[in-house]
């Protein structure tokens, strides 16, 4: 069989009444692209590579705004992400560049702020924030694997403690604003 190849710098395909539905073609930085445009001639769907090696798909609405990504950056991070009707990003789920998962919730100032992250320890942890971004309540694990309930003020200050010990036992501890213990239950 004879193969053949076609060349150009864009492929429209349309639909009956010429509308065009599909695209493929290179953005102006010539990174190719592949795109799916809905009846209103709305991108609905974009599947692309940009200059530096990054991979990416992006789902709109009708309204033209991008309401779920799927993406793989050229450091290696990966990423899902959910936005709302305006297009923010509201839930983002990933990889970091060194594999550790991580999982926003939160938009402050129009950026997402992680609030699931591994802590420096390599112990995984959920934050709950407060308005004005600020942690306030922090679910986790300790370095040795017990879990830990971990209770902050509207400064970021621990107050409260509940938990198990290395040993297997439960506690609970509140502390002072110098961080001095004020009742211990164990």
């Amino acid at each position: 069989m004879k193969k053949r190849v076609v060349r150009a710098e864009e492929f429209e395909i349309v639909d009956a009444a010429g509308d065009v539905r599909l695209r493929i073609g290179l953005s102006n930085d010539e990174s190719p692209f592949f795109s799916l445009l809905g009846p209103d001639g709305q991108v609905r769907a974009r599947f692309g590579l940009s200059s530096d090696g990054s991979a990416g798909l992006a789902i709109g609405d009708d309204n033209g705004k991008v309401r779920a990504t799927l993406g793989l950056s050229s450091d290696g991070s990966a990423s899902l992400a959910f936005g709302d009707k305006n297009g923010r990003i509201r839930a983002k789920f990933g990889l970091a560049p060194e594999s550790s998962p991580t999982m926003g919730m939160q938009v402050r100032d129009g950026e997402l702020t992680p609030v699931y992250s591994l802590a420096e320890q390599g112990s995984p942890t959920i934050g709950l924030y407060d308005k004005a971004g600020k942690v306030r309540v922090r679910l986790g694990l300790a370095s040795e694997g017990s879990p830990v309930l971990r209770l902050l003020d509207a400064n970021g200050e621990l107050r409260g403690v509940v938990g198990l010990a290395s040993d297997g036992s439960p506690f609970v501890q509140f502390l002072d604003q110098q961080k001095t213990p004020t009742w211990t239950m164990r």
